[in-house]
């Protein structure tokens, strides 16, 4: 004798067995209903991760990179120079980054170059002596001012001490770029990766070689335009503060 089955799933149930002469039609709840909260499990464990990730990047970066005063250039190095660059880059995505905050500056700077001013408005001065011209030709740079040696001391000396600050301010994937713009050839850029890799010296060795062929036409304002002109100009305006700020350099009055 068959079983009578019922003729439909209740609502909100699908079935889960058909019907059969021995047996009803078994429903139940839809199998997807628990998609949303699996889903929102999975991002809270992926959140977690990166968290944790970021916690061992500090930790990792404040116990290696603590160096000996005498000694700039100790067996951590290596990896003080990675963790730096790693920590460096995390920084600069969570304020927007430097590079981003000067193409914002420059776009908003060259936006209101072409916006036509109302009748009756007036036209802003022109910057006082104490800022310098752009030597870009990219209309939206904004006014730079130069630096000048600080009286009394060698500027060779001066500018060869400043190769430090421009070694740890310039990222590491940079390194080459900034070289090119040099006009450093490839084979010096080589050279002087055969030095440790993973420290600051071959940037030291690439600096070297552009002042010994500059000579007297070496300069830091040359440095600071070629960041400019590559994209870095932030690193550039900070690489300017320090220095002026270390001493060794002033701002140009005219």
């Amino acid at each position: 004798m068959c079983q009578k089955c019922r003729p439909r799933c209740p609502k909100g149930e699908v079935e889960l067995a058909p019907c059969t002469p021995h047996s009803d039609r078994q429903c139940g709840p839809p199998t997807g209903t628990f998609s949303g909260s699996s889903n929102n499990l999975i991002m809270t464990i992926l959140l977690v991760v990166i968290g944790i990730m970021l916690v061992l990047v500090l930790i990792l970066w404040r116990c290696c990179c603590r160096r000996s005063p005498g000694d700039g250039r100790d067996l951590s190095g290596k990896s003080c120079s990675v963790m730096d660059y790693l920590l460096r880059q995390l920084t600069r995505y969570r304020r927007g980054g430097l590079g981003t905050q000067d193409n914002i500056r420059n776009e908003r700077f060259s936006r209101d170059q072409l916006l036509p001013r109302a009748p009756g408005l007036v036209t802003p001065s022109a910057p006082g002596p104490e800022v310098m011209v752009p030597r870009s030709s990219h209309p939206g740079v904004k006014p730079r001012r130069n630096l000048v040696p600080v009286q009394g001391k060698d500027p060779v000396i001066l500018l060869r001490r400043s190769f430090d600050i421009f070694a740890r301010d310039v990222p590491y994937k940079d390194w080459k770029r900034f070289g090119r713009a040099l006009d450093l050839l490839e084979n010096d850029i080589a050279l002087a990766e055969m030095n440790d890799k993973y420290s600051l010296e071959p940037f030291f060795q690439m600096l070297n070689m552009w002042q010994n062929r500059q000579g007297m036409n070496a300069s830091v304002n040359t440095l600071l335009e070629t960041l400019h002109q590559i994209n870095l100009g932030g690193i550039a305006e900070d690489i300017s503060s320090k220095l002026v700020q270390q001493g060794s350099f002033q701002y140009e009055v005219s």
